[in-house]
């Protein structure tokens, strides 16, 4: 997430006769918000999935996580047990975005269940040094109890569409995600804790750049919560350039992290968006942005750019490229160990190739043998990282890190706090 911007890629997903379509936009493009951290986890790889050259590959393998967001410097995102208590009730007023199916209701002892407590080093092939490797994964996105009933969220995190994913009527949103001390066990949560969403009250999810771009939601909840003090809006002030400023949210589906108020600052103000150095990753969008000197929200983390996973190659790869699909797609034959990119984007896949010391070979017109190299290193988003996945799985990649960069690099993106959630939600 440099200031430069890296590239990013959407991925539309239609599986037909065996093969998995991916559309890629322009380079320079950032990825849809609805895609980092809608319920589809991406992040997750299968650890049986078969290598390249067995007999029962599958060519429906999940592809990587397009979600984008990395830590800036020192790693800022605290557990809620190791925070000051000022900071634990702003926690306590916050939600996990949970989907349904995960949880798993006790009628008897009136509360509610995980269903699969999931370690993230699983989950995301992370190596178990990395942050938070150990913990469990659980939610989608971040919201905040802002009263009457009410939580603001990032607009690609709930739909009104029962046909996607994050349709509203599929959500939980959750208090008490949370470790009140070091290796607590995944919570059960009690009834006043769990709520399902009434209706979406206020929604926009319009892309664009920094002027234009519009993400945010505010929805109702199915009763008011008794026992929770809402945050509040910042009305007064606009945001400012070198303000300090936090976040308080659930990265990666983990349970609530706290960033450090004096660590992040707002370093361009557009229009509609803030650009910040905030820590946040996928799983944070929705999540509200503080004030460190007011404790008042200013806006709802909504994007960034840059990947969030970095992998080695522990061994040699190599497969067969051809350019001959139509316009930006891209489909995958394992059992052939080829990839099939759309026929004019070979200079952009092997420009990108040769970066990580690739060996190219020219087969015919358009075909080309690639051989990556024991030692490569990947990002989680790219065309190269992308290409090994679907044709090999992860068991040619060592365990991946987390990303890190500059703490005076910056694109954590930050929606403004929107009239039309200001006019419902102030008396």
């Amino acid at each position: 997430m440099k200031k430069s911007r890296l590239g990013a890629f959407i991925f539309v997903i239609a599986v037909t006769a065996g093969l998995v379509y991916k559309n890629l936009p322009q380079r320079g493009q950032h990825i849809p918000a609805d895609l980092r951290d809608a319920v589809a986890d991406n992040t997750e790889f299968d650890t049986s999935l078969p290598v390249l050259g067995t007999n029962n590959i599958d060519g429906n393998i999940p592809i990587p996580s397009s979600r984008s967001k990395s830590i800036y410097g020192a790693n800022s995102m605290h557990e809620y047990y190791q925070s000051p208590e000022k900071l634990k009730k702003m926690a306590d007023s916050t939600v996990a975005f949970v989907q349904k199916d995960s949880l798993y209701f006790d009628p008897v002892k009136r509360i509610f269940t995980v269903k699969d407590r999931r370690r993230l080093s699983d989950a995301a092939n992370l190596d178990e040094s990395e942050d938070f490797a150990s913990q469990n994964k659980l939610s989608n996105c971040s919201g905040a109890y802002v009263g009457k009933g009410l939580v603001m969220t990032a607009g690609h995190c709930v739909s009104d569409d029962p046909e996607r994913g994050h349709y509203f009527g599929n959500l939980f949103m959750v208090f008490g995600w949370k470790y009140e001390k070091e290796g607590t066990p995944v919570p059960d949560f009690p009834v006043d804790s769990v709520y399902s969403i009434r209706n979406i009250e206020t929604h926009a999810y319009e892309s664009g750049n920094e002027d234009t771009k519009r993400d945010f939601a505010l929805v109702s909840m199915d009763r008011v919560p008794a026992d929770r003090q809402p945050l509040m809006l910042e009305n007064a002030q606009q945001p400012r350039v070198g303000q300090k400023v936090f976040t308080i949210g659930y990265p990666l589906g983990l349970a609530v992290k706290i960033n450090d108020p004096d660590q992040a600052q707002i370093y361009t103000i557009s229009k509609n968006v803030f650009q910040t150095n905030l820590d946040v990753f996928g799983g944070n969008s929705g999540g509200s942005v503080f004030d460190s000197a007011t404790g008042k929200i200013i806006g709802i983390v909504i994007t960034a750019t840059g990947p969030e996973y970095s992998f080695e190659l522990n061994q040699d790869f190599r497969f067969i490229a051809e350019f001959s699909g139509p316009g930006a797609s891209i489909s995958v034959k394992p059992e052939l160990g080829t990839a099939i990119f759309g026929s004019g984007e070979s200079p952009n896949v092997l420009n990108e190739m040769r970066g990580f010391g690739a060996a190219i070979s020219i087969l015919d017109g358009n075909k080309y043998l690639i051989t990556l190299h024991k030692g490569a290193k990947f990002q989680n988003r790219s065309y190269t990282f992308w290409t090994v996945t679907n044709l090999a799985g992860n068991s040619v990649f060592n365990k991946g890190r987390l990303m890190r960069e500059k703490q005076e690099s910056f694109g954590t993106g930050v929606m403004r706090l929107p009239e039309e959630i200001k006019q419902i939600v102030q008396p």
